[in-house]
């Protein structure tokens, strides 16, 4: 039997499992506010806000408590066992509160296994091969997620042509928990139950490599460095540094004005099935996959700045193009939302993986951590604000409304970028990560980048 890489651990399945499962309650859960509760999209805003409030606070604990215990796999058993309840509890509940208080469990305990999962790949791994660790971590939980929005897809087609939606989505739900469960088994059976290694993170290195393959930023950030954010510490960042952190702020809740009520536009206002909107989701999904490679390379040969730009640029230009189409009125092919949706997805890749490296390059390396601690702080603080913003605004001026503020903050967000010089190029970019970052051929000596 041939032996698997070094950087991929057999208990890769369970996370893999536990993705699939998220993956699948990420787009079946509006469905439930839609077709079971009908419910709108100020309901998705006050829930997802709800959700990114609890991932916030678990960001805060999981990673001290982690630490102070002394052990991972706990936490990755209990994050499962949790999920998998909540699911069963989500399956059952009959009211919003009820589906927003299962949800808001949910996301709480799911961010005790990202806070740890990191940890589990380098603590005892060659420091040098610490990236191609975290990478193969997130393209396990990238294809899970994936597999699970193909299979809801065909499960809730098939589902929903024999029974009801509501039983349908029940059967579906409940079926999540089993699954997630079947994943805390596994978790126990495979994780390495020996005490954690403490060392010294490269923290530049380690969110980079995390960021790449992120997904859905309301439920994966912030993420396991969240705790290195510290507001008393927030003016030994540099102006430029500040300056970036506003303009994430202002793109952040650009993109969470679009996504945060995404679900219930393809399901009420175009009319998509809930198969459709499955497969509208692996769509965008597939765009960010996808895109990752080509986003290196664009990196590589025009730097973080140009890169940040461009995407956020490409973005604005897409919605003011589907604000436009919602707003005239004219039926809306599923073949072009596809493409636009495949689009947005693209964007997201070059926009995640410049953000992570422009914020750990903007600051100087004793902050480093700091920065991109606050970067992810950003990144909930501002799909929280979204999130119930949104949904009013959808709810009570339709969604080209939403379309409309997002373009408003990304073109916002893209003016205060221009003004940003671009940081001093990294003397040397660490041969491990296979993220080379730096323009080709480019060097500085080591003290021009303080």
């Amino acid at each position: 039997m041939r032996r698997l890489p070094a950087w991929i651990e057999p208990w890769f399945a369970a996370f893999y499992l536990a993705n699939l499962v998220m993956g699948t309650s990420s787009i079946l859960i509006p469905l439930k506010l839609d077709r079971v509760l009908d419910l709108g999209p100020s309901h998705l805003g006050l829930l997802s806000s709800v959700t990114s409030i609890a991932a916030v606070v678990g960001s805060l604990v999981w990673g001290h408590l982690s630490d102070a215990v002394h052990r991972r796999k706990a936490f990755v058993v209990l994050s499962y066992l949790i999920v998998g309840i909540s699911h069963w509890g989500l399956a059952m509940s009959t009211s919003f509160l009820g589906l927003m208080l299962h949800n808001a469990v949910l996301s709480l305990f799911w961010v005790a296994n990202a806070s740890v999962a990191v940890l589990l790949v380098i603590e005892g791994a060659d420091p040098r091969a610490w990236e191609s660790h975290i990478s193969a971590l997130n393209l396990s939980g990238a294809i899970g997620w994936l597999s699970g929005l193909v299979l809801g897809g065909g499960v809730v087609s098939t589902a929903v042509g024999l029974l009801t939606d509501r039983i349908g989505i029940q059967v579906l739900l409940l079926g999540l928990g089993g699954t997630a469960m079947l994943a805390a088994g596994l978790a126990g059976w495979l994780l390495p139950g020996t005490p954690p290694r403490f060392t010294d993170r490269r923290f530049r290195g380690i969110m980079i490599a995390v960021g790449n393959l992120l997904l859905e930023v309301w439920r994966f950030n912030p993420l396991h460095l969240y705790h290195r954010f510290s507001l008393r510490r927030l003016p030994a960042l540099r102006r430029e540094t500040r300056a970036f952190l506003v303009a994430s702020f202002l793109a952040f809740a650009g993109i969470g004005f679009f996504a945060v009520p995404l679900a219930l536009l393809l399901s009420q206002r175009l009319g998509f099935s809930s198969s459709t909107v499955f497969f509208s989701y692996v769509l965008l999904h597939s765009g960010i996959v996808l895109a990752y490679p080509f986003a290196l390379r664009r990196i590589r040969r025009r730097g973080n700045r140009k890169v940040q730009i461009g995407a956020l640029s490409v973005r604005l230009v897409l919605l003011v193009v589907g604000g436009a189409a919602l707003w005239v009125g004219t039926p809306i092919p599923w073949t072009a939302t596809a493409l636009f949706l495949f689009l947005i997805g693209m964007t997201w890749s070059f926009f995640q993986l410049s953000g992570v490296a422009f914020a750990s390059r903007l600051a100087a390396p004793e902050n480093r951590g700091l920065a991109l601690g606050t970067y992810n702080a950003v990144a909930g603080t501002s799909t929280i604000l979204a999130g119930v913003t949104s949904g009013y605004v959808a709810e009570r001026f339709g969604h080209q409304a939403t379309y409309i503020a997002a373009a408003a903050l990304l073109l916002a967000a893209v003016i205060l970028l221009a003004q940003l010089r671009d940081p001093p190029v990294l003397a040397m970019v660490e041969r491990s990560s296979g993220f080379p970052l730096a323009p080709r051929g480019e060097q500085v000596p080591p003290q021009a980048e303080a």
